[in-house]
């Protein structure tokens, strides 16, 4: 009996411990309790949950640039079959795959006298489309159109001695060169049938993942393609980026992946972050922005990655529910500065006027000027001066971003990016339609500068306001290399008298801001009655030049400014190994020889000009929003500097501003033409090669520039136009490029021309 009740007692014990056991399991344990702390490591995985873009609205908030909710075909490498355990599983699995997502394939056969050998070979690959006649006894490499892939395949394995099929997924994979986590992003924007027969039949398609994603798009820029430059576009991210945007968690690894990636991607900057260890903000997969504000803006409409992570079995199964280790932050929304509608009607008055000058070069009466490539290109940028808002920017020619995100516009790209032949690829470089001319043009300007030079000049005690110099027309002067030195003024031998610095804005006199800035007392063809000058010098004018920021960039929120370029003593002597001379320092205050800038520059410094003399940083970003339009961070205006020009030495250059629209040959910007009150300089600015003309003269081309603000006596708005290659064409700075601005003025204030103008006021052609 005592042995009858320890059986039981025994079995009772252990029935009682198996039921504990199995309601610790069921009932109690978590997963990850159950398979212990090193399997949890080894058995997590992690999800991505991609954030929405950030929109891009204009001031008035229409849509500029929208994320559309789409399907994208990924692969996962670690759960792909083994290369090494399983090749045929894989090779089966990639190629379904490179099916469904179209990819072509290529069939290697080497050697390709195999076809001659093997008639079985032959005879399959014919059946797969026609074959090339065979050269060599070298490889050769078939491709394969995705509906043939697992053909392909077959017969791969088939002759396996003589045929490889690469894959063009593998090859992705490859070159992404990802993590086993990581998504690696083969065909994006899949179709929603697509979808559902990728879920329906995820067993034959291991590692393979429908990620949803979004496309970007450009609702407006087709109907206004000068929105491109401003927007920019999106992209893959390259391993070069991918470099730059993930930190380092030390700068001995920040160190090495900047030493490792040098050869390809040059030195670069690079974040450290200790706290950077794990997933890294940006995948092989993702899209970045590549140019504009998409560029320059790409961490606040980025967003924020989500992650969360989950435990899977041996078997890749879950086993465990999905937890949200970081939430998805979308990106944040941009309000810009600029009305699309106005800068509609910009992009079509610059376009008129480009074309107006395409009809006097085709009709022009001297054989050389026809002879010019056609007038094609230009600029508009239009800013507010009292804190740097631009208001329209627009540089011809343009193109549409969405080529950039749309399949549909593959074609267009490839015609963009790689012209079909020599010719195509030197008219493509001459337009240069990605590059965005008003921040990355660089061009002498011409007179516009004389404003400049002429302030710089009073504030420096070189002239007073009622100074008056002799300009006979011309400056000669000996060089100290003997040689003779000839300035002549725009209009060549135009005697003007004694003159101020009023008058010389009026009549755009090189002989007096050459003096002003080189000095006249080497001329030699002035009088001893003529008041002789030392000038500035090249010191004193660079110097006063940097006042009003040239030779550097504004700092606009834009991706890709250039700086422009002040020469200097140091400058040429580096660069040309040659002295500065006289003759340099009369053709720097002119607007010519070796300076140059960006009209956006142009715009900024007159805008100092028209107020108090401060320089505003330029932005196309008026506020930063979050997705339910909520302020995140309003944009206020940042003054870049401001130029030590006593007020009085900036009204009197302001006068002659003035005067050389009131008497001057800017006659479609008076006020009785054009319903404003403008003030403003014209430019005529040579370059290229010499020509010479039929009666034996040396001329260049030139371009043909007007800069102008207005309402007079209180600022709103300062324009710049710039058309290339018409500066010649009938005067085409006054003729050209004063028409624009006025019509543009006219835009923005809506303002329509007087009825009844006077007879000397131009027909201007309209919209």
């Amino acid at each position: 009996m005592a042995r009858l009740i320890a059986l039981r007692s025994i079995l009772l014990l252990v029935v009682v411990v198996l039921v504990a056991r199995l309601a610790q399991l069921q009932l109690v344990q978590t997963d990850a309790q159950r398979f212990g702390a090193d399997i949890e490591v080894t058995t997590r995985r992690y999800l991505t949950n991609q954030p929405r873009r950030g929109e891009i609205l204009d001031a008035r908030g229409a849509l500029l640039a929208e994320s559309v909710p789409i399907y994208n075909l990924a692969v996962v490498p670690g759960q792909l079959p083994s290369a090494s355990s399983a090749p045929e599983q894989r090779a089966l699995t990639l190629a379904r795959l490179a099916q469904i997502a179209g990819l072509p394939a290529f069939l290697i056969i080497d050697p390709a006298s195999a076809l001659e050998t093997n008639p079985g070979l032959r005879t399959e690959l014919a059946a797969l489309g026609p074959l090339p006649s065979l050269t060599s006894t070298a490889a050769l490499t078939l491709t394969i159109a995705p509906p043939d892939i697992l053909r392909a395949l077959t017969i791969s394995q088939t002759y396996r001695d003589v045929a490889m099929l690469a894959n063009p997924v593998e090859q992705l994979l490859q070159q992404a060169n990802a993590r086993s986590y990581q998504p690696v992003m083969i065909k994006e924007d899949i179709s929603p049938e697509l979808v559902l027969a990728l879920r329906e039949n995820a067993n034959y398609l291991p590692g393979a993942r429908v990620i949803e994603g979004f496309r970007r798009r450009y609702p407006l820029s087709s109907a206004i393609p000068s929105l491109s430059h401003l927007l920019g576009y999106v992209g893959r991210i390259n391993a070069c980026e991918l470099v730059a945007v993930n930190p380092a968690s030390s700068w001995l690894r920040g160190l090495v992946d900047i030493t490792a990636n040098a050869p390809i991607c040059g030195l670069m900057a690079k974040r450290i972050d200790p706290a950077s260890v794990g997933l890294p903000p940006y995948l092989p997969s993702d899209q970045i922005g590549k140019d504009g504000l998409e560029g320059a803006y790409e961490q606040v409409l980025r967003g924020q990655m989500g992650i969360d992570s989950l435990l899977v079995d041996a078997l890749q199964r879950p086993v465990s529910d999905v937890t949200t280790l970081r939430p998805v932050a979308n990106g944040y929304d941009l309000v810009l500065t600029i009305d699309a509608q106005f800068q509609a009607e910009v992009e079509r008055i610059l376009q008129r006027w480009i074309n107006e000058g395409e009809q006097r070069r085709q009709t022009a009466r001297e054989a050389h000027k026809r002879a010019y490539d056609p007038i094609v290109a230009g600029v508009a940028v239009a800013i507010d001066p009292r804190n740097g808002r631009v208001l329209a920017m627009v540089s011809l020619p343009d193109y549409d971003n969405n080529i950039w995100v749309d399949p549909a516009r593959a074609n267009d790209l490839r015609a963009l990016l790689a012209p079909p032949s020599a010719e195509a690829q030197r008219e493509l470089q001459r337009l240069a339609p990605f590059t965005n001319r008003a921040i990355a043009g660089q061009y002498p300007p011409g007179s516009t500068l004389k404003q400049f030079v002429g302030a710089v000049a009073l504030q420096q005690g070189v002239i007073a306001a009622d100074t008056k110099l002799r300009d006979p027309g011309l400056l000669r002067l000996i060089e100290r290399s003997g040689a003779e030195f000839i300035l002549p003024n725009s209009v060549r031998n135009r005697d003007n008298g004694q003159i101020d610095v009023r008058d010389a804005l009026r009549l755009s006199s090189n002989v007096f801001f050459a003096s002003i800035a080189g000095g006249n007392d080497q001329a030699t063809n002035l009088d001893q009655r003529s008041l002789r000058i030392t000038g500035l010098g090249i010191d004193q004018l660079v110097e006063g030049l940097s006042w009003f920021n040239f030779g550097r960039t504004t700092g606009i929120d834009l991706v890709g400014e250039a700086s422009g370029r002040v020469p200097t003593r140091a400058w040429k002597a580096q660069v040309l190994r040659e002295a500065w001379t006289t003759g340099d320092t009369y053709n720097t205050a002119i607007g010519q020889g070796y300076l140059e800038v960006a009209p956006l520059q142009l715009a900024v410094a007159a805008g100092a000009i028209a107020t108090d003399g401060t320089l505003y940083r330029p932005h196309v970003v008026d506020r930063i929003v979050d997705e339910n339009g909520q302020l995140v961070q309003q944009i206020q205006p940042e003054p870049l500097g401001k130029a030590p020009i006593e007020p009085q030495h900036l009204a009197a250059i302001r006068q002659g501003l003035l005067a050389s629209i009131t008497d001057g040959l800017g006659i479609a910007a008076r006020e009785a033409c054009s319903g404003l009150r403008i003030a403003g300089k014209t430019g005529t600015a040579e370059f290229g090669p010499l020509l010479i003309t039929t009666d034996g003269r040396m001329v260049r081309q030139s371009h043909a520039w007007f800069v102008g603000f207005a309402p007079y006596e209180n600022p709103e708005i300062v324009v710049v136009v710039l058309v290339e290659g018409v500066g010649d064409l009938n005067d085409g700075s006054s003729t050209i490029a004063v028409p624009a601005v006025t019509q543009i003025m006219q835009a923005y204030f809506g303002i329509t021309p007087p009825e009844n103008p006077p007879s000397i006021c131009p027909v201007l052609p309209q919209p």
